[in-house]
């Protein structure tokens, strides 16, 4: 604990004392600090001087010296700030990567510093000067026995200054690296590079948010070579200071710490996995096959030597080869690629999607390093500083037992930071044993946790059945629904014991995955499909749904539909997203449903016929119709509908037989429905004796009219009644009138009503019906009611005297009189009501 409070007093101190520079690089100065600056810029607009080699290295020595004075003062100063971006004006950063970002630009003015610092200059009076370029004949000047060039810019906004060249701001860090073992010069400003970079330092922290945000260089073969390299020997080497840090009796770090360091060597072997072209990986996979595909391409790596750094092609070699070959990068057909000497590992350019322009580790090696690492495991780690061409690269160590170390601890980076990690370093040996790749508590932890899963799911599936049972739609169909999503959730918590828990290696950890997804995703599309159904029975027991069948039952079939196809596009995506071949997926398909369509023909066909019917409506459940033609005269096609459901229709007969018909057929025939009815048609004729006047006849026909007009229950426009014709034995009255009801019953009892005053009328008349028969009489025949004849007469001749005779219609007067006249029910019917008593009288217009 000592040491650790000692640690953070140090580091809170350096943080402390760094703060100034990071005022005058990131431009966080105070104003109060500026104003008490008492040696202020006389010139503060004043450019660097670049006009010479001689200028430009000593504009940039005093610049830098001023800014180091201030940084080991602790001040914060605007001319300090002023001397820092001079010296920057002295570089060329035209070809570093991100080489307009502050974080780059200040590292490469230190890297300069520093070199300058520790290398022997020349005298200045012998490096070229403006009399030495006045001329024109020198371009560029090398610093003696270095690669340090100042060279003269040809092109661009600088043209003619004289800066750090390109080449030299861009290899910086590989010549800092070569000369950072010599000792500073004597007289020389001692540099800060060091402490920019170290632990605490706000360059530090810098460094870790660019790590985060910005993504691995792998703009070129070089940088991808080198990105991969140094992401996971930064990696290890956190890994091994945390193990070692815990293994410690007592550990120098807590759990906690160790975790965090753990976090951070994770990133940085997702960055060096994003050197790989990871695209024909599953997705739910490339995280761990990435870090698996990594480790095995760094043990290669660390046991053959490293090529030399000028021998793998950067941005510009590349180019330099296309020009050479007359290809350009929009019209390249085929990718550049850089294979490894003596290996089967390449590095590709990437033509198109998401990384389009980026080099990557091949798919052909992602696939193949499995193969590649086991033919060499056995050989031994290079020498861990070989020199030479190793000096060159950005981190070139080694990372002996970083692959072995990552399985033989279930994919934990730091095994006693964690729970399981220290549990398992508490079994047994035996436990610990490895079959087939993997040890054996993760062998038994699988088999735990695929039993107790399907124990747990079947009890919690089969009580919400039970449950469902008792209740009735839609609460039945939500049930359902948790049911899928209560077991939905416990294999996503198994998923992810197993997969952060047990951490299983290799092809098992493919096969779990993928195995564990593919149920995730037929859960998923269980939920989808119950849901859609649940979701219409909810819609279906409202109110306003209640009585509406058709539109209940159609919305049935939409939310199955709906449902059906959301399901089907889950699993096909998820299908997609473990790396399946659709086309020959979708192929099949297609060549199966054309299978299945013609083989379900009619099922296909009753299925569209019965959404014709729920959309079309030509009847609804329970709607009395007559349908198609009877067939024979005790067949009767005429029923209530019952049920409209995907393949048939169910119509209960008026002899209460049930009849199922085909949608396809049904919807097909003469519908009749008869509950659509607004009225009720009478349709009869009336056969009257020929002993029946013209004047009894005219008596009928206006009793008959004055009845259709009369009654309440017989609509008056139109109510006909008219003298059509002479048949063979009679004279034919036609009544043609609407009643006002729908139903069987009420329409009979009407019509029963009218007829018996029908018949009393012809009774009043004198006339009677004729019979289509010959009748001998052995009697005398009595005739006609001779009294009842001369009324009728008599009251016909005073209707056409007074001008009122209804021929061909009654006057508006008259027709106005009549209407809505009549008792009905009639008198002695336990519903009659006297019209006397102004209760059942006519409506006033």
């Amino acid at each position: 604990m000592v040491r650790t409070t000692e640690r953070q007093a140090l580091g809170r101190s350096r943080v402390f004392m760094l703060a100034s520079l990071s005022c005058l690089i990131l431009v966080l100065s105070a104003p109060a600090a500026l104003g008490k600056d008492s040696r202020r810029d006389s010139n503060p607009l004043r450019p660097a001087d670049t006009s010479s080699p001689r200028d430009t290295l000593s504009g940039f020595l005093s610049d830098t010296s001023r800014v180091i004075e201030d940084f080991r003062q602790n001040k914060a100063s605007e001319s300090a700030y002023r001397a820092l971006y001079r010296a920057m004006q002295t570089l060329d950063f035209s070809t570093t990567r991100d080489g307009d970002s502050w974080f780059i630009r200040y590292q490469r003015v230190a890297l300069l510093q520093e070199l300058l610092a520790r290398i022997e200059l020349p005298p200045l009076n012998t490096i070229p000067g403006d009399a030495e370029v006045a001329d024109g004949t020198i371009t560029q000047w090398t610093i003696p026995n270095t690669g340090i060039t100042i060279a003269k810019i040809a092109r661009g906004p600088r043209v003619g200054q004289f800066l750090f060249s390109a080449d030299t701001v861009q290899g910086l860090n590989r010549l800092y690296r070569q000369a950072k073992h010599l000792p500073y010069r004597p007289g020389a400003t001692i540099g800060i590079y060091e402490d920019l970079v170290g632990s605490g330092s706000v360059t530090a922290q810098e460094q870790e948010l660019r790590e985060r945000l910005k993504p691995v260089d792998t703009s070129s073969p070089r940088s991808t070579f080198e990105s991969f390299l140094d992401n996971v020997n930064r990696a290890y080497e956190l890994v091994s200071q945390a193990n070692s840090a815990l293994r410690a009796i007592p550990p120098t770090i807590t759990r906690e710490e160790a975790r965090k360091m753990e976090v951070k060597a994770r990133n940085l072997l997702q960055r060096a996995s994003d050197t790989l072209d990871l695209s024909q990986v599953p997705e739910p996979l490339r995280q761990s096959v990435g870090i698996e595909v990594t480790l095995e391409l760094k043990e290669v790596f660390d046991r053959m030597l490293l090529p030399p750094l000028d021998a793998l092609p950067t941005a510009d070699m590349v180019e330099a080869a296309r020009r050479e070959t007359g290809e350009s990068p929009a019209r390249t057909a085929a990718p550049f690629r850089w294979t490894l000497p003596n290996t089967q590992i390449e590095i590709v350019e990437i033509l198109e999607g998401e990384r389009k322009g980026q080099f990557l580790f091949s798919t052909t090696t992602v696939k193949r390093i499995g193969q590649i690492y086991r033919k060499v495991r056995d050989l031994p780690y290079r020498q861990a500083q070989f020199g030479g061409t190793e000096l060159e690269y950005i981190s070139p160590g080694l990372s002996p037992g970083f692959y072995d170390n990552y399985v033989s601890a279930s994919g934990y980076l730091v095994p006693r930071a964690h729970f399981f990690g220290r549990l398992v370093d508490l079994l047994p040996s035996w436990f610990k044993k490895v079959h087939g790749g993997q040890m054996v508590w993760q062998w038994i932890g699988l088999a735990l946790c695929v039993l107790l899963t399907v124990l747990v799911v079947y009890a919690v599936y089969r009580y919400i059945s039970l449950l469902a049972k008792r209740t009735k739609p839609p609460l039945q169909d939500w049930l359902k629904v948790f049911a899928a999503l209560i077991i939905l959730s416990i294999v996503i918590t198994v998923a992810a014991f197993i997969n952060h828990g047990l951490k299983f290696t290799s092809e098992l950890q493919t096969v779990v995955t993928t195995g564990i997804a593919a149920i995730i995703f037929v859960l998923w599309a269980w939920v989808a499909f119950v849901s859609c159904k649940a979701l219409a029975e909810s819609i279906v027991a409202t109110p306003r749904m209640r009585y509406r069948s058709s539109e209940s039952a159609l919305l049935r079939i939409g939310a199955w539909v709906v449902g059906f196809f959301s399901a089907a596009w889950i699993i096909i995506d998820g299908i997609r997203s473990l790396g399946a071949d659709l086309i020959p997926l979708l192929a099949g398909l297609g060549i199966g449903g054309l299978a299945v369509a013609l083989a379900a023909q009619s099922t296909i066909a009753n299925f569209i016929g019965g959404l014709i019917l729920l959309a079309n409506k030509p009847v609804q459940v329970g709607d009395f119709c007559r349908y198609g033609v009877d067939p024979s005269s005790d067949w009767l096609r005429i029923g209530t509908v019952e049920e409209i459901n995907w393949m048939s229709t169910r119509i209960r007969g008026i002899d209460r037989t049930v009849t199922t018909i085909p949608n396809a057929e049904f919807s097909n025939m003469h519908i009749v429905n008869l509950t659509k009815r607004d009225q009720r048609l009478v349709l009869t004729r009336l056969q009257l004796r020929y002993e029946t006047t013209s004047e009894q006849m005219r008596y009928i026909l206006v009793r008959l009219r004055e009845l259709l007009l009369g009654h309440p229950k017989v609509s008056p426009d139109p109510a006909r009644v008219r003298f059509v014709g002479y048949d063979a034995y009679s004279k034919d009255v036609e009544i043609f009138c609407y009643l006002r009801c729908r139903e069987q019953n009420e329409f009979l009892a009407i019509q029963e009503d009218l007829l018996l005053r029908i018949e009393d009328i012809i009774k009043d008349a004198g006339s009677g019906f004729a019979f289509p028969s010959q009748t001998a009489y052995l009697t005398r025949d009595a005739g006609l009611d001779e009294k009842h004849k001369e009324e009728a007469e008599t009251r016909v001749g005073h209707l056409r005297v007074t001008g009122k005779l209804p021929f061909p219609e009654f006057g508006e007067e008259e027709r106005e009189q009549l209407e809505n006249i009549l008792d009905y029910p009639p008198k002695g019917s336990p519903d009659y009501t006297s019209r006397v008593d102004g209760s059942n009288s006519k409506p006033k217009k």
